[in-house]
């Protein structure tokens, strides 16, 4: 059985502001499915937390919920397991490098939240400035449009969804 079946994919886009305090909006339909996903009801005023973190290996920000965190966990076990040295020792890289930056950030009801300094640095997200959502089924992906439009090896669907949406709120960079 495939991990997280029963769980709703992370798809659509959006553009959105990031303010000079480094407050920014996750769009309503990536908000909607993250909530979905943690359990959170609609309307409930329990806190809503995401988890973001730097992309392993891409210049960008991505966030999803904690029951995802803990399929990431047991993952990471099994692979703890696989690649255990001499005597079972574990390479403690695995868990460093897995869970990395990993936080848990609070958002309000309209999706808003602070992108932390040291995340917003890994993905050149400036304040004031806009940062691009991009739900990619497990994940959303969190770009700087500048960044991921000079990205090498990003999909030209993808940059051609950020100068849409750049185009579409007269921004021009």
């Amino acid at each position: 059985m495939r991990a997280g079946v029963g769980r709703s994919g992370y798809r659509g886009v959006g553009l959105q502001l990031v303010d000079d305090k480094g407050r920014v909006a996750i769009p309503a339909g990536l908000r909607a499915t993250l909530e979905k996903n943690s359990g959170q009801a609609e309307g409930s005023k329990d806190a809503r937390v995401a988890i973001l973190t730097t992309h392993e290996s891409d210049p960008c920000l991505i966030a999803y919920d904690e029951p995802y965190f803990d399929l990431l966990m047991d993952r990471l076990d099994a692979r703890e397991l696989e690649f255990a040295g001499e005597r079972g020792r574990s390479d403690s890289n695995i868990w460093r490098e897995g869970v990395g930056s990993s936080e848990n950030i609070a958002f309000d009801p309209s999706g808003r939240f602070v992108v932390p300094g040291m995340h917003a640095d890994h993905a050149n997200i400036g304040k004031p400035g806009y940062a691009f959502f991009y739900g990619v089924g497990k994940v959303i992906e969190i770009w700087d449009p500048r960044t991921l439009l000079a990205h090498p090896t990003a999909p030209e669907s993808m940059k051609t969804a950020c100068r849409y949406h750049l185009a579409d709120k007269k921004v021009t960079l």
